[in-house]
């Protein structure tokens, strides 16, 4: 019973702490392929990242939000980044737009896509 209530409090603290982010899409430009227009989906502690022309998922990855800081660790994906390799990204909302900047990344995959990179609220996507 005490696992559960443990459980419970921790599930509670991840949503909490990542309210900023869920449930939120975006749209922005990531630094492949000459340059490739997705749209960033972020649930309750999952971000998904999609090929804004085919829909096609690019990545999957798990994140936690600390301050003004995202952590990104791989699901599943494209990249040759490893499940265990975190990459942290400052990030700053201002408006209908968000800035990602590179704090530190061992993924040079990740880290070479994202960089800096500028995002838009992707309002049609979340009814507004």
């Amino acid at each position: 019973m005490k696992k559960v209530i443990v459980l419970i409090i921790i599930s509670f603290i991840t949503i909490s702490v990542n309210a900023q982010l869920a449930n939120t899409k975006w749209k922005g430009t990531l630094n492949i392929e000459g340059g490739m227009e997705t749209l960033f989906n972020f649930s309750s502690d999952t971000l998904i990242v999609l090929n804004a022309s085919s829909n096609e998922t690019i990545e999957t990855m798990k994140y936690v939000v600390k301050d003004s800081v995202v952590t990104l660790q791989k699901l599943y994906g494209n990249s040759e980044c490893d499940g265990t390799t975190i990459g942290t990204y400052k990030f700053e909302i201002k408006n209908d737009a968000m800035t990602l900047s590179l704090v530190s990344d061992g993924c040079n995959d990740r880290s070479g896509a994202i960089g800096t990179m500028k995002l838009t609220s992707n309002k049609l996507a979340h009814g507004m």
